[in-house]
């Protein structure tokens, strides 16, 4: 993922910048209240999901994917869209077009 791509996901999720992110060479994000960073793995395309679910929005993600991305056959969606980049780089995708 690019750094534009994490800035997609965090802005969705209300995700902070580590204060001493300007140390590394991209930002670090954490969520309020953790301890953890961010590190855009399967866990954190779980919290993406359950925030996407609190939105009314899981749905629609999931069919904007059927109509647009290339996971060759309908029996492999659930191990394409398990691959967390395969989940992160659909997500930003469907969210640049939103």
């Amino acid at each position: 993922m690019t750094s534009k791509d994490k800035e997609i996901v965090a802005d969705y999720m209300g995700y902070l910048t580590h204060p001493m992110g300007s140390w590394y060479d991209a930002p670090v994000y954490f969520a309020a209240g953790t301890a953890g960073n961010i590190n855009f793995d399967l866990n954190d395309a779980g919290l993406v999901v359950a925030e996407m679910q609190k939105r009314g929005e899981l749905y629609i993600f999931l069919t904007w994917i059927d109509n647009n991305l290339p996971y060759k056959e309908w029996s492999n969606f659930i191990a394409w869209i398990f691959n967390p980049d395969n989940f992160f780089s659909a997500f930003v995708e469907w969210r640049k077009g939103k």
